[in-house]
């Protein structure tokens, strides 16, 4: 099944039967805990650590040696190559524990090496932007992406059609219960409410409805039961931690 037919038969699936009505009647409020972190609208999840995967290019420098400054992309084995050490394995680690493998390398030959490892290029990790946006789809995840920079990333949203008082972002994390928040965008853009404006992790779904979500745990039963099938396709392709197929903890 090509991707462009399966975000389509999610996004049509959705369009017709998730529930709207005027009532708030189960709203998600405040801070969530999940497996990746407090889940609070204007703050960066502060126990959640980038995990570095194939395809993701690192830029690595070594104080007082820039002969040893490298932008290496981390292959598909999940090694990068650094001068002086060799092959290293980078994928499952963050960037702080990279930059202790390489320090600790680097340590035969310089003395106390300070060593300093960024990501600048994220292939590994994907969010999901669905519902009334003009690109529905798959998008690179890249650092410190909001709800409105996902939303910006396919497009923009509907004018006619988007509730923007009622954007639901999906967390999954390695649960297999999801959690889910509502996010009023329109608030943002009208008034400059940037708390409102959540910053994502990796496999987040970003759902912008046509009309306004009355019961979240309803809508999280049905968005799951009837799209598992084809959005487990995507999220085990795209896996949080790994970047390889097959490998969510389940």
């Amino acid at each position: 099944m090509s991707a462009r037919l399966i975000i389509c038969s999610i996004f049509i699936y959705l369009a017709c039967v998730l529930p709207a009505g005027a009532a708030d009647n189960n709203i998600v409020k405040g801070k969530q805990q999940d497996s990746s972190g407090v889940f609070e609208p204007g703050v960066y999840t502060g126990n959640f650590a980038y995990v570095i995967g194939p395809g993701d290019t690192l830029e690595i420098k070594v104080w007082r040696h820039p002969d040893l400054e490298n932008n290496a992309v981390v292959r598909p084995d999940g090694q990068i190559s650094f001068p002086l050490i060799g092959d290293i394995y980078a994928c499952d680690s963050t960037p702080a524990e990279l930059k202790d493998k390489i320090a600790s390398g680097l340590r035969k030959v310089i003395n106390d090496p300070q060593v300093t490892v960024n990501v600048t290029g994220f292939q590994s990790k994907k969010i999901f932007v669905l519902g009334e946006v003009n690109r529905p789809g798959v998008y690179p995840f890249e650092g410190r992406v909001s709800v409105l920079d996902a939303i910006s990333k396919a497009a923009g949203y509907k004018e006619d059609t988007a509730a923007l008082k009622s954007i639901i972002l999906i967390r999954r994390g390695y649960s297999l219960n999801p959690k889910a928040l509502r996010v009023n965008i329109y608030d943002v853009i009208a008034k400059g409410d940037v708390k409102q404006d959540i910053f994502l992790e990796p496999a987040d779904i970003v759902f912008v409805p046509k009309t306004f979500i009355a019961n979240i745990d309803t809508f999280i039963d049905q968005f799951f039961t009837k799209t598992d099938p084809v959005l487990q396709y995507y999220l085990d392709i795209y896996d949080i931690r790994h970047g390889t197929p097959g490998t969510r903890s389940r």
